[in-house]
């Protein structure tokens, strides 16, 4: 495992400034009340109209609010436990720790991209940079040789390739079936709101749909990079998936309109993630 003090000095950076963005996001909520405002599509939104998320959507910053609780319980412990892990020398907390450097990259980039200007911006592009330039060092410093040595035989190889399978599926028929129909309408795809594009459609049909199909075929073909990008992006989803999970609840609690069968289908996911997640690290030998 290479490269690993300056992946500690990276990682460690980031938790006090996501433990400030996460902390203000729950807690400073301030005074005011929602309002409607009407987009540049001509579309009418509830905007939130107080705390840190004052100028984002009711629907966003439900969904903003629910990431920053997942973030504070869960986000950071478990990078704080891979960094710990990994001055062991654990691969187990190598592991860990490029997964959860995934899961802040993703997070903050999104929140760089889609979340409206706030006081809080610089804090959301710093934990982007360092996330991102921490996690492409973490995962180029991985062995996959030395991955799949210290893997169990009894890592379910095909169940977790199955599920990533699924994951591009699902992501790819949801997010273009949103957005195919009004690139030829000229109506604004259900969902973008205030926003001026489809950011989360971004990230999720550019990265992660080629990475889930990637990592499966990897895995399908016993390639030691699969097993790699197998652990990483579950021990990713094990944050990522709680923080999904806690989105639609926020929606709930906000009362906004969501589509039942699309967030069931979220949460399924996001729990068969999870428990994989568990699986996996239960089969890493250090």
């Amino acid at each position: 495992m290479k490269n690993t003090t300056t992946i500690l000095r990276l990682a460690l950076l980031i938790i006090p400034l996501a433990l400030i963005a996460a902390a203000a996001g729950v807690f400073w909520q301030g005074s005011g009340a929602s309002y409607p405002f009407q987009t540049l599509r001509g579309e009418t939104v509830l905007i939130r109209g107080h705390g840190l998320y004052a100028f984002d959507t009711v629907n966003s910053s439900s969904q903003e609010i629910g990431q920053d609780v997942i973030t504070l319980i869960l986000g950071i412990p478990l990078l704080i436990t891979g960094i710990v892990l990994t001055r062991k020398g654990s691969l187990r907390g190598r592991l860990l720790l490029t997964g959860g450097l995934g899961y802040f990259l993703y997070t903050y980039g999104a929140m760089s991209f889609l979340t409206v200007f706030n006081p809080l911006y610089l804090v959301y592009v710093i934990i982007f940079s360092l996330s991102l330039f921490g996690f492409i060092i973490s995962i180029s410093g991985l062995d996959p040789d030395e991955v799949a040595s210290r893997i169990s035989d009894k890592f379910p190889r095909r169940t977790i390739a199955v599920y990533f399978l699924i994951v591009a599926g699902f992501l790819s028929l949801a997010w273009l079936g949103l957005v195919d129909p009004p690139m030829f309408s000229g109506k604004p795809p259900a969902g973008l709101e205030s926003a001026i594009t489809m950011v989360i459609q971004s990230f999720d049909l550019g990265v992660i749909v080629p990475t889930s199909l990637i990592t499966a075929i990897l895995l399908l073909q016993k390639r030691p990079w699969g097993l790699t990008l197998a652990c990483v992006v579950l021990l990713k989803i094990l944050t990522m998936g709680a923080a999904l999970v806690a989105m639609i609840i926020g929606q709930i609690l906000a009362q906004v309109a969501i589509d039942p069968v699309i967030s069931v289908i979220f949460v399924l996911i996001s729990l068969s993630g999870m428990a994989l997640a568990i699986t996996a690290l239960r089969n890493i030998r250090d």
